[in-house]
């Protein structure tokens, strides 16, 4: 059987909060093969990792990264800075990183260029306009485009974006969408399986990830397949 990347949806989730050091961490120890997380930059020009716009009702990109220091998510968790994520995955596993809303491009890939090879890590968003302009910023890093609905033309789709990936959302993924991917020479990860079931079916397909919210899982069913 081909080799499937294992990709952790924000982290090991079951155990500790998504978008943390330590269900990052969780992750690695599962162990898995890539680590998915969401970045925004700061009113102060910084990044954070954190999935949505908001945190406890205020908008991130109008907080500053002090003041995201401060807040303690379920009373005990810290919001984590891009560097602290870089520095914690840099040699372990691949990371995988969906940009949210940035619009300092140029001082975001200095800090991950200062940290990772390229190899180390993908870049995902659902932004068309962001994969072009980190096509232009960034090319020898492989970029994703991300998609919530069913693709027609995935081809079209990635080619519109300057990406090398597309990264689709199950139930929408076909063998008939991957051989289109695969005639392109495209990479194509999945997303969205909301249990083992969907994992193993997505599996029939040539993709080359997958991206869940229980990586373990997805772990102990790659270790059985290899037995066989």
């Amino acid at each position: 059987m081909k080799r499937v990347l294992n990709i952790a949806h924000r982290g090991f989730t079951r155990q500790f909060p998504d978008n943390t050091l330590e269900a990052f961490e969780a992750a690695i120890r599962i162990p898995v093969d890539g680590i998915e997380c969401d970045v925004h930059e700061t009113a102060d020009h910084r990044f954070v990792i954190f999935h949505d716009d908001e945190i406890d009702g205020r908008d991130i990109g109008q907080m500053t990264l002090e003041e995201i220091g401060q807040v303690k998510l379920r009373g005990k968790y810290r919001v984590p800075t891009l560097e602290q994520t870089l520095e914690l995955c840099r040699g372990k596993t691949l990371l995988n990183i969906e940009i949210k809303r940035v619009s300092s491009l140029d001082r975001f890939l200095e800090l991950v260029r200062e940290r990772l090879q390229p190899e180390e890590v993908v870049f995902s968003s659902f932004n068309r306009d962001i994969i072009i302009e980190l096509a232009r910023l960034a090319p020898e890093i492989q970029r994703g485009i991300l998609s919530a609905y069913e693709i027609k033309d995935p081809v079209r789709l990635a080619k519109s974006a300057s990406s090398g990936m597309v990264v689709a959302r199950f139930p929408s993924v076909s063998n008939e969408l991957v051989r289109q991917v695969r005639d392109a020479n495209l990479m194509i990860f999945v997303w969205g399986c909301v249990n083992m079931a969907e994992v193993r079916s997505a599996l029939t397909m040539d993709i080359d990830g997958v991206i869940t919210d229980f990586p373990d899982e997805v772990h102990e069913e790659f270790v059985h397949l290899a037995k066989d």
